[in-house]
């Protein structure tokens, strides 16, 4: 059925043998040895561009200031406006908030124009002259408005680009670095931003306060109107209702416990009188030669007393000596009853005065008393008006107080509009860099540029390496299958 003694004409069978998943280590080797040429001038020619790029670029400086942000501030008074006393974790997020403080426009804004740098080359680059790039330019629309040719602005811009803020991890530290193609402006201008946040933070504390007082200034004229208001109703309801204020207290209250007073010290005086009449009442009964009581003596009876037992003692003596039927007795006689009319007129005249005494000391008491229930009445309906009157106190002191105490915060709050309490320092000012920044350093450089470029010519040679041997690969005969080859033998 089959001859397999024909020979067959015709084009032999190619048969492609299975492609591999990919080179192996030997291929790349070899690829790499033969293409060593391209990675060696692949090195060479990337080491010249870093050199020749180094000589051409501009060098930059780079300087930096730390900022001590402490999160709880300095207690310099007891009231202040803006306390920070922040929570165990809260203080991250305050350092972090004043690291978008330092790049804020205010900050920034204060540097440009205590430096001038909106007059700086670096920062606002003169425009371009040549005919040819400015219709280019207005023909694309790149040309910006005219708020965007602000120097001021263009400043902003160029110096936000060079300034680099960042906090230290897990500390209050923040680091702001300005570069700049000067160590010394750079370290200027990084000296300059601190001075400049310490600043805006000082402004913000002095317009927080200010802000503040002139709220509460303005509070205080309704409050003033309030307490005046109060102060007029009180006095108001006073006159109509005839109250009448002494020393804090009303008159009624006042005289209340002055008549009370009175009363009790008036009938003190009043038994003292009694007393005293009482006895001088008795003393009719006794004889004119005894003693009389101490109350009822006075000078004239003393000497009265005194001549009366004198010419006693001399009668005695005279009659011891003469007898009592001698004629100048009868004279002595005469004279010890003219004393005794005397002593009994003194003694009735002390009657008399000691019972006037106590008249008036009986019309004083009972006027007192008179007087104690004319105001026991004032008092009771004064009483009855005082509840609308406390009421009005009350109000009065309420208002009074917040008013006063509005008054003595709108101060407080006056006065620290001069103070800065505010923990904010410079640990660190910047100095003037030694060293460039950028471009990088030639030790840096430089072998990364002859890596880069090795890497560069390495890769070259591994795809001029592929691509030859998949020529060679077409280029070479097919071979056909064993059996095929066992049937044409």
């Amino acid at each position: 059925m089959f001859d397999f003694g024909t020979p067959v004409r015709g084009e032999p069978v190619r048969f492609a043998e299975p492609e591999r998943e990919g080179p192996s280590a030997g291929t790349i080797l070899r690829r790499l040895w033969q293409g060593s040429g391209f990675i060696v001038l692949g090195g060479l020619f990337m080491v010249a561009v870093a050199v020749a790029l180094g000589g051409a670029l501009r060098p930059g400086y780079t300087s930096s200031v730390q900022i001590l942000v402490d999160p709880s501030d300095l207690r310099v008074i007891e009231n202040d406006i803006s306390t920070r006393t922040p929570q165990a974790d809260s203080g991250v997020s305050i350092a972090e908030s004043q690291v978008r403080v330092i790049q804020s426009d205010n900050v920034l804004r204060r540097v440009i124009e205590r430096l001038d740098l909106a007059a700086d080359e670096e920062f606002v680059r003169p425009p371009s002259v040549n005919p040819l790039m400015i219709a280019l330019r207005s023909a694309l629309g790149l040309d910006p408005p005219a708020a965007g040719r602000d120097p001021a602005n263009i400043a902003l811009d160029s110096l936000r680009l060079k300034l680099t803020v960042k906090r230290a991890e897990r500390t209050f530290v923040i680091d702001a670095a300005v570069q700049t193609w000067d160590p010394e402006k750079s370290a200027r201008i990084a000296n300059a931003i601190a001075d400049a946040y310490i600043a805006e933070e000082a402004n913000a504390r002095t317009e927080a306060a200010r802000r503040a007082s002139d709220a509460l200034s303005g509070r205080l004229a309704d409050l003033r109107r309030g307490v005046e208001e109060a102060e007029r109703k009180l006095v108001r309801y006073r006159q109509d209702n005839k109250l009448v204020m002494t020393s804090g207290r009303l008159l009624t209250d006042q005289q209340l416990g002055d008549l009370n007073q009175q009363l009790v010290a008036a009938s003190i005086r009043t038994a003292e009188a009694r007393e005293r009449l009482d006895q001088a009442k008795r003393m009719r009964t006794t004889e004119t030669g005894t003693a009389l009581p101490e109350m009822l003596q006075s000078l004239e009876m003393q000497g009265l007393r005194q001549q009366y037992a004198t010419l006693s003692r001399n009668t005695a003596e005279l009659g011891t000596r003469l007898g009592e039927r001698h004629p100048a007795m009868a004279e002595q006689y005469a004279q010890q009853r003219d004393l005794q009319r005397l002593i009994q007129r003194e003694k009735e005249r002390i009657i008399d005065n000691t019972q006037k005494d106590y008249q008036r000391s009986a019309a004083s008491e009972a006027a007192i008393r008179k007087n104690l229930e004319r105001v026991k009445v004032e008092t009771e309906v004064s009483d009855r008006a005082n509840v609308g009157l406390r009421e009005l106190e009350r109000e009065l002191e309420s208002r009074r107080s917040v008013y006063e105490a509005f008054l003595r915060r709108s101060r407080e709050t006056t006065e620290q509009e001069r103070l800065n309490s505010t923990n904010v320092r410079v640990i660190s000012s910047a100095t003037p860099a030694r060293l460039r920044s950028w471009p990088p350093s030639p030790k840096i450089a430089l072998p990364a540029a002859l890596l880069i470029g090795m890497t560069f010519g390495a890769g070259i040679a591994l795809l001029l390496g592929a691509a030859r041997d998949r020529r060679r690969v077409r280029r070479a005969p097919a071979l056909p299958p064993r059996s095929f080859r066992a049937a044409d033998a």
